[in-house]
């Protein structure tokens, strides 16, 4: 069942594993992490997995930085995590109440991973809509599509607890020219829980939330994708 989250007509809850399933899932990520991708200067956030936002939004070769590489890395994602994949699109078919399927020819969802040194302790990440998608319009299967979703999953959390700071009165496109203005407004602070994923359109403006004390054995690990709705079914990706 897809939970509204704190009177947010744009936020949804789904409870998908229990904590020892993320506790299994979080283990697998670590064994593989001769396979994550680093992500940042410092070495301390990584991907496990390609997505459209860093590796495709702005390529200058969208094949060679995102598709083929999409190729090798759901290989790894599926064997390993196939069991979270099927879950994960069951689980959103009952909530939404709409055929679920992954994309045959785009990156699945896959991990953030962030190491301690790594673990925002600030509110100072990218303040965003989730536009990833406006590269895939382009191609004919999804040019026709009608709605979007964001989610993550948290399979591991800082003991400090981690969220997701939304900011629900500005939406895309709409709130575009006031983007000034909602960095006036103090947002929501939507708290994660291990196993229950948050789900929204990924137009409410959103940030990843801070935790301000971060443990030297902390790690943050979350599933994380996207779904396009093409011809009444929800296509999933990242």
């Amino acid at each position: 069942m897809l939970r509204r989250v704190a009177d947010i007509d744009t936020l949804g809850a789904l409870e998908l594993l229990s904590a020892d399933e993320c506790d299994r899932v979080a283990d697998t990520v670590l064994d593989l992490r001769d396979a994550w991708r680093t992500r940042s200067p410092n070495s301390a956030f990584f991907t496990l997995g390609v997505n459209a936002y860093m590796d495709l939004a702005q390529a200058v070769d969208p094949q060679a930085s995102y598709h083929l590489c999409a190729v090798q890395t759901n290989t790894v994602l599926r064997e390993r995590f196939g069991s979270v994949l099927t879950t994960l699109s069951a689980g959103l078919e009952e909530a939404l109440g709409m055929s679920v399927r992954y994309a045959d020819d785009l990156a699945l969802p896959g991990f953030h991973v962030w190491t301690s040194s790594g673990i925002p302790r600030t509110a100072s990440s990218s303040i965003h809509f989730d536009l990833q998608y406006q590269r895939l319009l382009t191609r004919p299967e999804y040019t026709h599509a009608t709605g979007t979703m964001s989610f993550t999953l948290p399979i591991r959390l800082p003991a400090g607890g981690s969220s997701l700071l939304v900011w629900p009165g500005f939406v895309f496109p709409d709130d575009v020219p006031r983007l000034d203005v909602a960095r006036t407004v103090g947002p929501r602070a939507i708290e994660y829980h291990v196993g229950t994923a948050l789900v929204h359109s990924g137009h409410v403006l959103h940030q990843i939330g801070p935790t301000p004390t971060v443990a030297p054995d902390d790690i943050r690990i979350t599933l994380q994708g996207h779904g396009l709705v093409v011809d009444d079914e929800l296509v999933l990706y990242w």
